[in-house]
Formats: C-alpha cells, structure tokens, sequence
C-alpha cells in the first residue's frame, strides 16, 4: 500500500522508531500532532488521506483496518510499520514515544 501513496518527509534528529502518519489536511489534532513530533526532534513521513481519490482514500482506510483491525481514528501513527496509535493524546503520544526520555507522567 505504502510504495504508491506519495508520503511527505519531514525532517528530525531522532530517526527512530520509523513514523508513519495518515492525517487529515481539515484536522485540528492531526496539525497537533505533527506539531508534537516536529517539537521534539522526530523524523516522520506523513500524507493527507482526504487529499487523496475516492478509490485510494478507500483503499488506505481499508487497508488500516484490515491490519491493525480497527477503523481508523485521525491521525493514525505507525511506528515501525508493526505497532500503531489511534488519534491524538499528548500524554500518550509522549509515554509512547518519549519513554524514558521526560520522566513517566
């Protein structure tokens, strides 16, 4: 699925975990949480899922929920293309991802 959407690459010192995001261009939380990564250094790859076609935008929800069996929630974080996170919280995106690095709040 991945090899033909055209991803948006931002920048970041901290290169891993992999992040993957599908957000939404409309989306308060989504703008949030790419916010959030860029904030604290994370390297991440990101698209629009409503900018895309009807067929593809179709594909990509189908496909989300076909592998993490869930219909997707805006944004959708894939970390390591195995593990994946449903909408934004801060508290958890941080004990997610910054384990260790702040404290456990």
């Amino acid at each position: 699925m991945n090899s033909k959407l055209n991803f948006t690459h931002i920048e970041g010192e901290i290169t891993k975990p992999e992040l993957v995001m599908y957000s939404l261009s409309t989306c308060a939380f989504c703008r949030r949480a790419k916010q959030f990564l860029q904030d604290n250094g994370f390297a991440f790859s990101f698209i629009h899922v409503d900018e895309l076609d009807q067929e593809t935008k179709a594909q990509v929800k189908a496909d989300i929920k076909a592998r993490f069996k869930s219909l997707p929630v805006f944004p959708v974080l894939v970390i390591n293309d195995e593990e994946v996170v449903f909408g934004f919280a801060e508290a958890k995106w941080r004990k997610t991802l910054l384990q260790g690095d702040e404290g456990k709040n």
